[in-house]
C-alpha cells in the first residue's frame, strides 16, 4: 500500500516547554528538542517542570480549528506578505517599515488569524497540565507574558508534529 493512513488520533504525549524555569538547557539543546520533540534532547528537566499532555488531531480537527479561527475570512494579502517576509530581524524591520498602510493592516490581520489558529488547535488538543484536566484558558494564567506566548508556540509545534507523524513515528 503506497498511501499512509493514520491509525488513530487517540495518541497522547506528555511534553515540557523549553522556557520552563525548571528546564536547564543550552540553546543547542533547546533547538534539538524543538526539532525532534524528544525530551532526551532537552538538557536537564527538573522534577518541578510542568508537564503538558496533548493529543494528536485528525485532519478534520485541524481544519475545524482553522475555520473557527476565520480561515475563510483571513487576509490573503496578509498571508502572502507573511510568507514573503525576511527572516533576518533587521531586514524584516526595514521591510515592514516600507510596507504600504493597507499591507501593514493585512499583515497584522493575518498574524491575528495565525494566533487564533494556535489557540483553537490547543483548545482541541490540550488534555492535561501536570495530570489535571486543562483547557486553553489555563494558559492565560502563565506569567510572565513572554513565557505564555512561548508556551503556546511550542505546544502548537508539538501538536502539529504529533498530528502529522505517520503511525510508525507515534
Amino acid at each position: 500500500m503506497a498511501l499512509s493512513f493514520v491509525t488513530s488520533t487517540d495518541i497522547q504525549k506528555q511534553v515540557v516547554v523549553s522556557c520552563d524555569p525548571d528546564v536547564q538547557a543550552t540553546v543547542e539543546e533547546r533547538a534539538a528538542y524543538l526539532s525532534s520533540g524528544d525530551v532526551n534532547d532537552l538538557g536537564e528537566i527538573g522534577s518541578d517542570a510542568t508537564l503538558f499532555t496533548i493529543r494528536a488531531l485528525s485532519p478534520a480537527e485541524r481544519e475545524r480549528a482553522e475555520v473557527q479561527a476565520g480561515a475563510y475570512t483571513r487576509s490573503e494579502l496578509g498571508r502572502l506578505l507573511y510568507i514573503e517576509a525576511p527572516t533576518d530581524t533587521e531586514a524584516r524591520a526595514r521591510w515592514h517599515h516600507e510596507l504600504e498602510d493597507d499591507e501593514r493592516v493585512a499583515l497584522a490581520q493575518y498574524n491575528e488569524y495565525i494566533s487564533r489558529v494556535y489557540i483553537e488547535m490547543i483548545r482541541a488538543a490540550l488534555v492535561a497540565i501536570d495530570g489535571n484536566e486543562a483547557s486553553v484558558d489555563d494558559l492565560d494564567r502563565i506569567r510572565p507574558d513572554e513565557n505564555r506566548t512561548h508556551t503556546i508556540s511550542e505546544l502548537v509545534l508539538h501538536i502539529q508534529r504529533l498530528s502529522l507523524l505517520d503511525s510508525s513515528g507515534k
